[in-house]
């Protein structure tokens, strides 16, 4: 039994946190999680058969349940928050009603899957946690009140109440997800022993534990089963996903899939590194589309296209790069089929058609793995992918701004070529930002990353536009070129500066943003031993992008300022086409804009990708070019 006098000071704080904050603490749906596996787990300790043995801890679960309630009111909208609502509300009236732990644990654990499954909890660790690593943090910062074995009888432990929490015990384990441990170990319990550990633990530390804490339940028979479940049965791994492991309870799992999902979601527990390779995308994807497909013949349309474009851009666009590096042809195939599905689904073809396409594009996603399979990527895989990855997207970036350089150089423009500078460092630096927030503090979704990605390419593209004709129609222009063979800095308006410098900043920074997605995702694909690999992949790119950067330098002040302006402006315009083309891709992959695919392949390198609008938008920005070309060489 815990202590009565601590248990109110808990729920007093609990109490007056929830009824000040309650709006901020409605939106934060980890919290709600936690805050209805206590319930879930501590109802017993209130009401045994009917009867109500702690006045207290009863007290407690009314107003748990109460504020739990209200929190659920208080949720954006959202498809199932009424079922969401009316469940909270049952949970309620269950503890009013003095029922049975069976039906609070079923009702919670109702409401906890429910709200998991509406509002999404995009929490999850970014990496196979490093149990090696967990095991050292338990025993300096755990075991002291836990105990070494994670019994709950650490010798700081015997004089807290409530007791710490005995990991081994199989009930709790079963009612708590790995989530709700994260939370915990972030936050701490307010009125117990139980310190918060954001400020001195990294979150892929918080993550670390959790996982070792949230497996000590597990038995080696367990892991076992788990295993051969795990790998053997059909289905399992696209069912038991990263967000399952992480998100849902054992009993949840057990209840919706089985005892040998439940085996398979303990062994997951004790080797999370299973997911984390390339089946998780994989599986991703084939479960997203298999949701498309369900949504499709149900008339949810929204939902399919949403599913659909989840199933490419969460999943199989994270191993698009390393499967190129194993097998380009079967990249590009597989590609087209997830195009194929969205077509289908944007033109509202029949079901049964909307179902043969997403076969197909299972079949790609089996034939991806079978490329992939085997103990990680292999060395000359990691060094091809770690190698393209940089040298495709680092070349678009390296090409403006070195026509940017070369041409305020050959100006003998010192602010000018300052100012962009200032743009491309500030981007590597806005890109080491980025990546740290893609480490520590959010994931990016795909839609997020489609979308920052269509929107800084389609203003850059405009931009370059704007820069590229601009030196066009001053290449014949005597008066100008008088200005360039002196010095330009007062020739240049600050405008012209400004507008300089930030098109070395977002044509760096959106390489930048792509090229740290995908090195994350391809290092989640290597071994111990092949780690090494990624960066011999990015030297021999940066040595490559140096070359060319020389080459571009050294030609480019050889050449006459007329020919010099000519030859920039029209690398800058086709540039300007391109991520014009890649900038419409994603914005469409991000489900902004309508995609009506043409059956045409698709030229990655020129930006073309066949559907009606990009190459519309294309087409458009080629025929304005020619005609302002055409205009802009005509002498003084």
């Amino acid at each position: 039994m815990v202590d009565v006098a601590a248990k109110a000071r808990f729920s007093a704080l609990l109490i007056t946190l929830f009824s000040f904050c309650l709006p901020a603490f409605a939106n934060n749906q980890t919290a709600l999680v936690q805050l209805v596996e206590y319930v879930g787990a501590d109802y017993i300790n209130a009401v045994v058969d009917g009867d109500i043995v702690s006045p207290e801890e009863y007290a407690e679960m009314e107003e748990f349940t109460a504020l739990l309630a209200q929190g659920v009111a208080q949720l954006p909208a959202a498809d199932g928050k009424q079922d969401l609502q009316d469940k909270a509300d049952a949970l309620q009236q269950a503890v009013i009603d003095k029922a049975t732990e069976p039906r609070i644990k079923a009702l919670a654990q109702s409401v906890r899957a429910t709200l998991v499954t509406v509002y999404g909890i995009p929490v999850s660790p970014k990496a196979a946690p490093d149990l090696e690593r967990a095991a050292e943090l338990y025993q300096t910062q755990c075991a002291a009140c836990h105990g070494e074995q994670g019994r709950g009888d650490g010798p700081a432990g015997a004089a807290l109440e409530p007791a710490p929490t005995d990991f081994t015990a199989v009930s709790r384990y079963n009612g708590r997800s790995l989530l709700g441990l994260h939370t915990t170990i972030t936050q701490g319990v307010d009125g117990t022993g139980m310190a918060a550990y954001s400020d001195t633990l990294s979150d892929k530390d918080r993550w670390a534990l959790a996982f070792f804490v949230g497996a000590k339940a597990v038995s080696d028979e367990m892991a076992e089963n788990g295993k051969a479940a795990f790998n053997r049965i059909p289905g399992m791994q696209t069912s038991l996903t990263l967000d399952t492991l992480v998100a849902q309870a054992p009993e949840d799992v057990l209840k919706e899939q089985g005892e040998q999902a439940y085996a398979a979601l303990g062994y997951l527990r004790r080797e999370p590194s299973a997911l984390f390779n390339e089946n998780r995308f994989i599986a991703l994807s084939d479960e997203r589309l298999h949701e498309a497909e369900q949504a499709y013949r149900s008339g949810d349309h929204q939902a399919a296209r949403s599913a659909a474009l989840s199933a490419y851009l969460d999943g199989f666009e994270m191993i698009e790069q390393q499967l190129a590096a194993v097998d380009g042809d079967l990249m590009r195939r597989a590609e087209a089929d997830f195009m194929a599905v969205r077509e289908a689904i944007d033109r509202r073809h029949e079901a049964d058609i909307v179902s043969e396409r997403a076969a197909t594009a299972r079949a790609s996603l089996a034939a991806a793995a079978d490329a992939l399979s085997g103990d990680g990527l292999s060395p000359a895989a990691t060094f091809s992918a770690s190698f393209f990855i940089l040298l495709r997207e680092g070349l678009e970036a390296l090409l403006v701004v070195a026509a940017l350089l070369t041409f305020t150089r050959k100006a003998n423009a010192a602010s000018a070529t300052r100012h962009i500078h200032l743009g491309w460092v500030a981007a590597l630096l806005a890109g080491g930002l980025t990546w740290y927030a893609a480490n520590s503090l959010i994931t990016f979704s795909g839609a997020s990353r489609e979308m920052t990605e269509g929107v800084a390419g389609v203003v850059a593209a405009l931009i370059l536009f704007y820069v590229g004709f601009w030196m066009h129609s001053n290449s014949h222009s005597q008066k100008w070129l008088g200005y360039i063979r002196n010095k330009v800095d007062d020739a240049l308006g600050s405008g012209t500066i400004w507008v300089l410098t930030f098109v070395s900043f977002i044509s760096v920074y959106r390489e930048i943003f792509e090229t740290i997605l995908f090195y994350q995702a391809l290092w989640s694909q290597v071994t111990t031993a092949t780690q090494a690999f990624v960066f011999y992949g990015i030297g021999a790119a940066v040595t490559a992008l140096a070359v060319v950067c020389f080459l571009f330098f050294r030609i480019g002040m050889r050449l006459p300022l007329s020919l010099f302006f000519r030859v920039t402006s029209l690398v800058l315009l086709v540039l300007s086409v391109v991520l014009l083309g890649r900038g419409i891709a994603a914005l469409q992959e991000a489900g902004v804009l309508d995609a009506y695919y043409l059956g045409v392949p698709t030229i990655e390198w020129l930006g073309f990708f066949p559907t009606v609008q990009g190459v519309t938008a294309q087409g458009m920005a080629v025929l304005l070019g020619v005609l302002l070309w055409l205009r802009g060489s005509k002498p003084d």
